[in-house]
């Protein structure tokens, strides 16, 4: 979330700082307690998203640890740091889109205006951690999970539960699993008091061997979120805001309202995917569909093909293609005609638009010994407005890099 500073999210007796000296102190023993165990696992990885024109930019760092403390429990951690910066897309069309019917002589702005949609800069840390121990009881494992976030103005607390069971001797995996996450916004832009948001889902899924090269898997999701549901940066254009048409002088910034959005928000999800082993090749396919609806009005089609190549004994190389299509929400526009009869909802935020992405990339794995694994990745990413209103300036497109390392113990 857009911040001119960074707050001190260490300070003594911070829930984060007891969260993460937990991850540590735990961290610290399984150091000592994990030696004798090779199927124990350490990474770190460094990830870095890169919008073109100077938009976006994430730094983000990952540590986590996995290990079995005994035949029927293990324990997993992660420790995330993010740090955000750049400008993005604050709502309404480009300036010189916006038709003033009043000429510059008689108190309407003077041009030339700007070809692209206004932005906000924004920089923001986020820090966040979860701990997961998993319970092996014959063939059943259930996984609760406690996870903790925070920004400068957000801070985000989790709950889950997550349960396994084996059947058909292994062939078939049955998955159930719950989440609820506790939102708490504060103040800012759009927003002038402390807001909250729940969310809850539900996954129900199977993994099913077809044979000894081919595995299917199969997962539906459902989601509900309530409360405050708004982007609190985003803001909408509407023909006369304060008796002023459009804009407020010829140097100002667009005058925008802040969206609203409803305060229920129900989600339907649906995912197929399947392993194809390819053994004359020493490599294997996979390939991917997932359908998304929810009550917005959105509903939207991810397909994903990727190809794991082995190369020798320890390298593996991965190529992979993504594509993603949406239609927009109900309520979506590049600006609304009049502030005295406003819609009930009313949102400019692109990401609510009719649009595609496509992502390509690949991936490098390299096993250097048998306790040391570093892998590598590029990802590009573009994103297109479908709808033949939205500026396509509104849309970025974006290089991802990552790099890291697992040591097993």
């Amino acid at each position: 979330m857009p911040s001119t500073a960074a707050p001190n999210f260490g300070a003594p007796g911070s829930p984060l700082r007891l969260l993460t000296g937990l991850i540590a102190a735990l961290a610290l023993c399984l150091h000592h307690a994990v030696r004798a165990r090779a199927e124990d696992v350490v990474a770190y990885r460094y990830e870095s998203y890169q919008e073109d024109a100077g938009r976006i930019q994430v730094q983000t760092q990952t540590f986590l640890f996995d290990t079995k403390l005994s035949p029927w429990v293990s324990l997993r951690g992660s420790f995330v740091h993010d740090a955000i910066s750049g400008a993005s897309p604050a709502g309404g069309p480009p300036p010189s889109q916006v038709t003033n019917p009043l000429p510059p002589g008689l108190g309407g702005p003077s041009g030339p205006f700007s070809t692209s949609v206004q932005t906000s800069s924004l920089t923001d840390i986020r820090w966040a951690g979860s701990l997961e121990p998993t319970f092996t009881i014959g063939n059943h494992r259930i996984s609760p999970q406690l996870s903790y976030s925070t920004e400068h103005d957000y801070i985000s607390k989790g709950l889950a539960l997550n349960y396994a069971v084996d059947l058909n001797a292994k062939n078939t995996t049955l998955n159930l699993g719950w989440s609820h996450d506790m939102d708490e916004i504060f103040p800012n832009k759009f927003l002038h008091h402390i807001a909250h948001k729940d969310a809850d889902d539900f996954l129900i899924g199977v993994n099913q061997l077809l044979g000894p090269k081919t595995v299917f898997t199969a997962n539906f999701t459902y989601g509900n979120s309530r409360g405050y549901l708004d982007d609190q940066y985003k803001g909408v254009l509407f023909d006369n805001l304060n008796g002023s048409p459009y804009y407020q002088d010829p140097t100002s910034d667009l005058a925008l309202k802040g969206e609203q959005l409803p305060r229920h928000r129900n989600r339907f999800i649906t995912y197929l995917g399947l392993t194809q082993a390819v053994t004359p090749l020493q490599a294997s396919v996979e390939g991917s569909y997932r359908l998304f609806v929810d009550s917005f009005g959105i509903t939207a089609h991810t397909w994903e093909l990727a190809w794991y190549q082995k190369l020798g004994r320890h390298v593996v190389v991965a190529p992979l293609v993504r594509y993603y299509r949406q239609t927009s929400a109900d309520f979506y526009a590049t600006h609304f005609d009049d502030l005295a009869t406003p819609p009930p909802y009313f949102t400019s935020d692109y990401r609510l638009s009719a649009m595609e992405t496509f992502t390509g990339g690949v991936n490098l794995n390299w096993r250097v010994v048998d306790w040391l694994t570093l892998d590598a990745s590029f990802r590009r990413y573009t994103m297109r407005g479908l709808d033949g209103v939205t500026d396509q300036s509104a849309y970025p497109a974006a290089c991802v890099y990552s790099v890291g390392a697992r040591l097993w113990f």
